[in-house]
């Protein structure tokens, strides 16, 4: 986790400013109850051997999230296959 080093928005005041030439990002949750939420976030550029180690943990979660995903179609086609659905 990388700290946040300015105060995160919290939609009652203007955006929040780039300051330290870091981009800025934020998002508007509009909701139909309750109060709207606002996400923002700061982008961190990562270079050098730190990036390629977060490459590797980006790819690891990808292909776990793959693999998950392949054995809920499985599952899914098992269970159509004894509910009588198959073609």
């Amino acid at each position: 986790m990388v700290p946040l080093t300015r105060k995160p928005f919290d939609g009652t005041e203007n955006r929040p400013e780039t300051g330290s030439g870091q981009p800025v990002w934020w998002y508007d949750q509009k909701r139909k109850r309750g109060s709207d939420r606002t996400y923002s976030g700061q982008v961190n550029h990562i270079h050098g051997v730190g990036a390629e180690r977060l490459r590797g943990e980006l790819a690891d979660v990808i292909r776990d999230l793959l693999d998950w995903a392949a054995a809920q179609q499985q599952t899914d086609a098992d269970q159509s296959i004894e509910d009588g659905e198959a073609a």
